[in-house]
């Protein structure tokens, strides 16, 4: 403010100012100048110091109301707790654990959607082999009735829990011989099977509940050194529990079970010097 003052020319020649003075140097600290540039300064960051407050209490609000959306949902899924009570918080009137325990959070995979009139939620736990897990019977019961306290009331929800889809794909590998042998692996180290460990790798890339694409696999199989060309056959799917695969039409496939695990993987891909 006080270079603004020296600044303009009007109140120099006001004050009778040359454009090389200093308003500390032309004017004392108890002077009516100063004691005015003062209490505005004081003004100022009185009024910052209410918005900065009023701001920081607004976000607070924000973070503590309960705003519903999809990943809302997917959120408070993964932050289920098996086996402990929630407590009701009197400000925000939210459910909530007393305490948060990494070790009892039992749901590891979750897909949220919007079905209109309501919210469709799939949930799974982590098996022993790395895939994802259908939970138990007496977990998703719990977990159900934790989603029915936590979710604005009423709203309907349907919570579904099961194994990955297995998909078996017949597929033709043509080889390089000099890096793969007959069966696929390696020949710098046999134990190593790259299209298959490809294949495993984009499934397991797949965002649970997502959907598979033949032609995201082919680029994976096609970026392993060592395979000229294949052809990709069908595609077939089984849910948890069915007694048959069903052959998938089309480029795409969302899989039932929220993810994917492949089946005889080894025995449906053959390796061909020619296509």
């Amino acid at each position: 403010m006080t270079d603004q003052f020296m600044a303009d020319p009007v109140l120099r020649d006001l004050y009778g100012l040359s454009a090389n003075d200093t308003f500390d140097g032309s004017f004392s600290a108890v002077s009516l100048e100063s004691i005015l540039f003062g209490v505005m300064a004081a003004a100022i960051y009185a009024l910052e110091a209410i918005f900065d407050a009023f701001r920081r209490e607004m976000d607070k609000k924000i973070a503590d109301s309960v705003v519903a959306t999809i990943p809302w949902y997917h959120k408070i899924c993964l932050e289920y707790q098996h086996g402990d009570s929630m407590i009701l918080n009197e400000s925000t009137y939210e459910y909530q654990y007393e305490v948060e325990d990494d070790s009892k959070k039992v749901v590891k995979y979750a897909a949220c959607r919007d079905r209109g009139g309501g919210v469709y939620i799939l949930v799974a736990g982590m098996g022993e082999d790395g895939y994802p897990k259908a939970l138990s019977n007496d977990v998703l019961t719990a977990f159900r009735e934790y989603v029915s306290r936590r979710k604005p009331a009423g709203v309907i929800t349907d919570v579904f829990s099961y194994d990955p889809d297995d998909i078996k794909m017949q597929i033709r590998v043509q080889y390089d011989p000099m890096l793969l042998n007959p069966d696929g692996s390696l020949i710098a180290d046999s134990s190593i099977y790259p299209v298959e460990d490809a294949v495993n790798r984009y499934l397991a890339s797949i965002l649970y509940g997502g959907t598979f694409n033949r032609n995201k696999l082919i680029d994976a199989i096609q970026s392993v050194e060592g395979v000229k060309d294949l052809i990709l056959g069908d595609v077939n799917v089984k849910i948890a529990n069915a007694q048959a695969y069903t052959i998938v039409e089309g480029n795409n496939y969302t899989s039932v079970g929220g993810s994917f695990k492949a089946a005889d993987l080894r025995n449906t891909l053959s390796y061909v010097l020619e296509i």
